[in-house]
Formats: C-alpha cells, structure tokens, sequence
C-alpha cells in the first residue's frame, strides 16, 4: 500500500507540474502537504502551493519548481529532505502523470484522513492513564476525529457579517437606483443581469448568480436561444464563455453572423448578394469586438478549472453549456458513468461551480422524447421531463422549458389564421407583403417551471428560424376558448394563437421592425431596453 500511495504522490506532482492550469483543483480540494507521505513530494507541493498564493502558477516548470522547492527546505523553520529532489526526480515525476489529478487527489486525501484518524485515537489512549473511565477515553476520542474530519474535509467557513453586508449594500443600492431622490430612478435597473426583453428580466429579477436550466426537444431552439442572449449580452459589455458541445465552432459564429447581418445562412451559403456580403462583413466584425469566448471541452472539471482562470483574470460574467448531457467526467469511475450517476455529476459540478465562482451558469439541456407524443394533446411540459437525473432540477435556481405551441402551428398550415400569420413574416421594407413561407416561423413558449426567487410564468415568442432570431409575441393578447365535436366527444381547447399575432419591438431595432409596422403586427414596446445588461 506505501508504494501505491508513493506512485499516487508521484503521479499527482507530475500531473500538476505537466499541466500547472490544474493546480486549481488540488487547491479547491484542500490538498496539502500532510497528504504526502514521501518528503520530496511533500516539498514539490508546498512549492507548487507557493506559486499559487503569489499568483505564478504559469510560471511553474521544472526548473522553478525545484528551486522554490530547494529555497523552502532551506528554512530554518522547517528542514526537509530534499537530498533525492533535482530535475532528474522531477522529470521522473512528468514522465509518470496522469491527464487528470483528481483520482490522485482523491486516494491521497483518504490516506491522509485514515493517518489522522489513526494517530488521533492512539493519542487519545496515550494520553489516558491505565484505568481511565473508558466513556472519557472514547469521548476524547471521538473529540479527536471531529477535528481531523473538520480539517480534511472541503467545508468552507462563512462569515455571516461579511455575507450580511453585501445582502444590504444590494438593497442600498436598490433603494439608490429607483427610490432615493437624489439618485437616477431607473426604473429598468435590476440586481441580476439583465435579460434581452424587460417582462423576462421582470419575471426572474434579472439573471442571478446559479445554474440556470433552459430545455427542450431537438430542434425547437435551444442553441438559437442562447444567441440571442450571448448577442444581448455580448453589446452590454457582459463577458460569456461559450462551451459549444452539440457543434462545431465554425456552426455557432455561423449563427452570430445570421442572426446580426439577418442574412440566412442557406442563402449567405448559395446565393449572397453584395449588399448581403457587406452586411455579413459587417456582422463578422461586430462578433468579432464582443467579449466572447467559444470553448470545447467536454469533461466538467476541465471546464471548471478554465472557467476559475477566465474569472480570476476579470473575463467571465455569464457560462453559457450547450448543452449538459454532452458533458462528460473522467473522475468518474466506469461503473459510476452510467447516465444517471454522470448527469447527477455534472449537474452538481455546473452548480457549485456557478455559487464558487459567483457567477449565472446557464446550461442547455434535453427534454425526454415523451414530450413529443404530448404535443398534439397540448400538454405543456414540465420539470419530470428533463432527460437523465432528477438532479437537475433539485440542482438548478431556475428552470425553462421551450415548447413549440403544436396547435398553433397547426391552425396556420391548415390556412385557418393565413392572414393573420401573414403579418408575422418578413419581407421587405418596398414589398412588406411578399409572400410567406410557414416553414420559416415558429410559436414557442418560453415556461418558467422552477423560480427559487419567485413565482414560475410562461412567454410567447415568435422565431424566425433561418435568422435564428426569436421576438417576443404578444403578452398582454388573451386565448379564446373554441368547441370542437358534438356529444360524447365534445371537448373545449384553448387557442393560444392570439399571443403570436404581434411582435414586440427590442433592443435591436433593425430594419425587420420597420416591416412589421407596415404588417401591423409590431408593439412598439416603451419599456425595451436599448443595449446591454448593465448600462
């Protein structure tokens, strides 16, 4: 067991000297040199460790590392043996790494805890007289364990004072911003970042710090969602990290470049015209000034350790995941990788790594395919029908499903509401009125099903699917109720289609709204907000 313990040392110095952006975890977990049975793995530690409180970790090496190890073990507080460290051990150590430290990390810490609770009980017995009581002997022995337990687990300590001050300077600033006289009475600002459309920041109080699930069946719009949000935000200055799992790189900024130049994609591919080039050039170059970062990685402690870094260094305000069940842990051991246990994993990770970081985590996921049979009963989907692990919802601080409303899909290709969906296309500011193609138009719900700081509520929007732009519908329309069969088999069903007669204006202001003025299906809405989330 002390040479498999010896090579789990070696194997975890190694790791963190190959790769120094992992020393993060160890940290995180609470390594520390008395997990080290071997001296010299002791002492490249406590360098290593050194490197992370100035701040340095990019600046380890081999050659650095032993020097800082060498300059500790030449302290008079604390003499090591430092005979059989050099470069030599060192590259032995690289030589023997493994891609992931956490299984290291994970045997050590044990080990550790197992000598600590050993020698707390022997100690207790030592320090007993022959006959003690045997009820004090175990009591001081128990005492004991709780300590050693308190000090190898990862409990972090919070100080209420300093938890209790931020709380007030936020309702001082609240109160500042929309109530004190000498303030700006901004009637917009919100305390969480801001959404791209005011009944949704209204609806959450603004995007909080926390994992945040949207969800929905393939194609309904998940990925084109999150783009709309990123574009928002990206304006406003906010930082995103994108971790795009469900496609390529090149497939997203083709996206961002549809969605801004509103240029579809089939045409930019087949048939662009020079003012569609110049719009795309355009485009490409706004993408290009955003504050975003498009990453993939598919292991959920990679990312957590790149997400630490990119915070730190003031590059990170909002982890946009498409989408959640494409992450991957290869901490897991094979028999815990079974679907439920990895997606609990990565649902629990994503979570801590959103209240750690202090930071909205904003994670794609899937539906069950159960929800495709229930569409045509009109069903609205709900928190059971997330795929892979009750976990996600236990997890998440808020929880939005987007399901295309069937029926009214239905009602517009069977002809019965044409001229009103007629409005709802686009055309051109010298022909508003050319002719439609349903296939390009999508009513969605956006339903919010879990909201831990308020109440659930539901949005219509209108997609456009070629431009990937989603508009909010009309929210302040009413359904009508309408009757359909005779006898047995008359039944009442709700027509939703009246919310996504009209469209509401936003931040963008693009040329498409002037087109819907003219189609009157345009709310010019007073409260938009004109860019950003912050300003």
């Amino acid at each position: 067991m002390a040479r498999m313990i010896d090579e789990y040392e070696r194997e975890l110095v190694g790791t963190l000297l190959m790769r120094p952006e992992r020393v993060a975890l160890a940290v995180e977990d609470g390594c520390a040199a008395a997990w080290f049975t071997v001296d010299k793995w002791s002492l490249v530690w406590s360098a290593i460790e050194a490197f992370w409180k100035r701040g340095e970790v990019e600046s380890i090496t081999p050659v650095t590392a032993l020097a800082e190890a060498q300059r500790i073990a030449a302290l008079p507080k604390e003499q090591r043996d430092a005979a059989t460290l050099d470069v030599a051990a060192l590259q032995d150590a690289i030589d023997n790494a493994a891609p992931d430290p956490t299984p290291a990390l994970r045997l050590l810490k044990n080990a550790a805890t197992e000598r600590a609770a050993k020698d707390a009980i022997a100690k207790s017995f030592k320090d007993f007289p022959l006959f003690a009581n045997a009820a004090d002997v175990v009591l001081d022995a128990r005492n004991k364990l709780d300590a050693v337990l308190s000090q190898c687990g990862t409990a972090k300590k919070i100080a209420p004072r300093a938890v209790l001050d931020e709380i007030l300077a936020e309702y001082d600033e609240a109160h500042k911003m929309r109530v004190a006289e000498d303030g700006p009475r901004d009637l917009k600002w919100t305390p969480g970042i801001k959404m791209p459309w005011p009944r949704m920041t209204a609806i959450m109080n603004g995007l909080r710090a926390g994992l945040h699930i949207i969800a929905a069946r393939p194609s309904v719009g998940k990925t084109s969602f999150a783009i709309n949000l990123m574009r928002f935000w990206c304006e406003g200055g906010v930082a995103v990290t994108f971790c795009s799992l469900d496609m390529p790189r090149v497939e997203v900024i083709r996206r961002f470049v549809a969605e801004k130049s509103r240029v579809s994609a089939r045409k930019a591919a087949f048939s662009p015209t020079k003012a569609d080039l110049a719009a795309m050039r355009a485009a490409a170059d706004a993408v290009a000034a955003w504050p975003l970062t498009v990453i993939e990685t598919r292991d959920v402690d990679d990312l957590r350790v790149h997400c630490a870094v990119e915070r730190a260094a003031g590059r990170l305000d909002v982890l946009v995941v498409d989408y959640l069940q494409l992450l991957h842990a290869r901490a897991l051991a094979k028999e815990d990788a079974i679907e439920y246990a990895r997606v609990s994993y990565v649902s629990d990770t994503l979570k801590r790594l959103a209240n750690d970081l202090h930071i909205p985590v904003v994670a794609l996921a899937q539906l069950n395919r159960e929800v495709a049979k229930q569409d045509a009963q009109g069903r609205m989907p709900g928190l059971a029908d997330l795929r892979g692990s009750g976990s996600i919802e236990q997890d998440a601080f808020t929880v939005a499903i987007l399901h295309r409303d069937a029926r009214t899909v239905e009602k517009w290709r069977k002809g019965e509401d044409v001229e009103r969906a007629k409005r709802l296309i686009p055309g051109t500011l010298d022909n508003p009125n050319y002719r439609y193609n349903f296939d390009d138009l999508d009513p969605v719900w956006w339903v919010l099903c879990k909201a831990q700081n308020g109440p659930t509520s539901r949005l219509p929007f209108v997609v456009r699917k070629k431009y990937f732009a989603w508009m909010l519908g009309d929210v302040d329309a009413q359904g009508k109720t309408e009757s359909t069969g005779y006898g047995a088999t008359a039944k009442t069903v709700e027509d939703l289609s009246p919310y996504f007669e009209r469209v509401h204006s936003d931040w963008r202001h693009d040329p498409l709204e002037e087109v819907l003025r003219l189609q009157l299906a345009l709310i010019k809405d007073p409260d938009v907000v004109e860019i950003g989330a912050d300003d």
